[in-house]
């Protein structure tokens, strides 16, 4: 696994989709700490940037209603079974870094 610069600067304080080494990576902050997820639904493969959205530590997809724990990737709501994947993401010089 490596860090993967995202471009995006720590300070920003809103949900970003980026591609990072290929995998649309979808970056949250909440109460000042940033974590990271495959930006895809683990149902029918929805995007949360183009069919969701992120409701505090929740990822919604609006394609089925599934939702997801943005810390941990777990199911909070189905139809989905699977979790979703999470990242280690931190900041480095000034721009957050994902770990692919």
């Amino acid at each position: 696994m490596k860090w993967h610069a995202t471009g995006l600067d720590p300070a920003t304080t809103r949900a970003f989709s980026v591609n990072v080494a290929g995998t649309e990576v979808m970056l949250v902050p909440i109460g000042g700490i940033w974590h990271a997820i495959e930006d895809r639904c683990s149902h029918a493969g929805c995007t949360f940037s183009d069919d969701g959205e992120i409701d505090g530590a929740s990822a919604v997809c609006n394609c089925h209603g599934s939702e997801f724990d943005v810390r941990t990737g777990s199911v909070m709501a189905h139809p989905a079974i699977e979790p979703i994947r999470t990242f280690a993401i931190r900041a480095s010089a000034g721009v957050l870094e994902v770990r692919l």
